[in-house]
């Protein structure tokens, strides 16, 4: 197999794509899809009562911050919504794959929300390649890791959402390889039995707060349900998040959890904290181990920074082989 030519690559880097259009607006069919597979009952996002006491009144359904992605994403036959740039907007991955790298995998989130969509919002994106690296050998196989910068905007061309995200683009190594590295003298972790803390929707507020306190622990089972239901719920169809055969031959046991999901999962879990009334601004997380069937998630986090209204925390997402996400939040409280 021939390498890519670094300088062949680099000229991707700083190109910006799009736009590439939704092919829905904001509605309350998807929000409830998404809600339902994530677990999220806030009453923030779809009762209609509970809104009309917030900025939202009167606005319909609000859609979870962590939905920003889903809007843009290909349909079922892998097409782009029409009036969308007829530019690939993946060409790194084309061109490694057509080199003999054809897995991939998201690594990084760093999203800031500008603010929230509500129902009838119309969103596009644009991206740019930020980033490409230098050829890198992992437990995954050798490949590239490449980042995005990603302007998602309104219909008004207003941005409320942007975010930097890289992935891997590699060669799989041999699935016994990817075994004996990464279990060798580190025998699997056990999932801690606590008890899964379930949110009371009340809100927190800052003067209740202090440095260092720690978030309760939420257990999430995972399985082959949330796993595909998670994609579904993301528009995310890429085979090895529901194809077993698919998943094995990137190198992975089985079927496995996407970033969107992680991110939704993740964002649920510290607005089941901070309460209804509070506000994402700032989510950022790396994805560690895979989430595969049979294992459970347990969510955790501290408090590691208080600043007028605003909290800043730590949180992260255990299986049984180690972190499966780990990250930073910044979010606002209710006054």
């Amino acid at each position: 197999m021939k390498d890519p030519n670094p300088e062949q690559l680099q000229q991707l880097v700083g190109e910006r794509l799009g736009p590439y259009n939704s092919f829905n607006p904001v509605s309350r069919v998807q929000v409830w899809q998404w809600c339902s597979a994530m677990g999220d009952r806030s009453p923030l996002y779809l009762d209609e009562a509970y809104q009309q006491g917030t900025e939202f009144s009167g606005k319909g359904v609000v859609a979870p911050p962590a939905m920003m992605q889903m809007w843009t994403m290909r349909d079922f036959n892998d097409d782009y919504a029409p009036g969308s740039s007829s530019d690939h907007p993946y060409k790194v991955m084309q061109q490694l794959e057509a080199l003999g790298f054809p897995g991939n995998v998201a690594v990084n989130y760093d999203i800031q929300f500008h603010r929230y969509l509500v129902e009838g919002d119309r969103v596009h994106h644009f991206k740019t390649v930020t980033h490409i690296s230098d050829l890198k050998t992992t437990a995954l196989g050798r490949g590239y890791f490449f980042t995005d910068r990603m302007e998602y905007l309104d219909q008004n061309g207003e941005l409320f959402a942007e975010a930097l995200i890289t992935y891997f683009q590699y060669q799989p190594a041999e699935q016994t390889q990817v075994q004996e590295e990464g279990t060798e003298n580190k025998p699997a972790q056990q999932t801690p039995i606590v008890e899964s803390w379930t949110t009371d929707f009340e809100d927190i507020r800052v003067q209740d707060l202090e440095m260092g306190q720690t978030l309760p622990q939420m257990l999430i089972p995972i399985d082959h349900r949330l796993i595909v239901g998670g994609a579904i719920a993301t528009q995310d169809y890429i085979p090895v998040h529901h194809n077993a055969p698919a998943a094995q031959a990137a190198a992975m046991p089985d079927i496995f959890m996407n970033i969107l999901t992680t991110s939704g999962l993740s964002a649920r879990y510290l607005a089941d904290w901070a309460g209804p009334g509070s506000r994402l601004k700032q989510l950022k997380f790396r994805l560690m181990t895979p989430n595969t069937p049979g294992d459970t998630m347990v969510m955790q986090g501290r408090v590691s920074n208080i600043e007028d209204q605003t909290v800043e925390l730590e949180f992260s997402g255990m299986n049984n082989l180690g972190p499966h996400v780990m990250g930073t939040a910044s979010i606002k409280l209710a006054d």
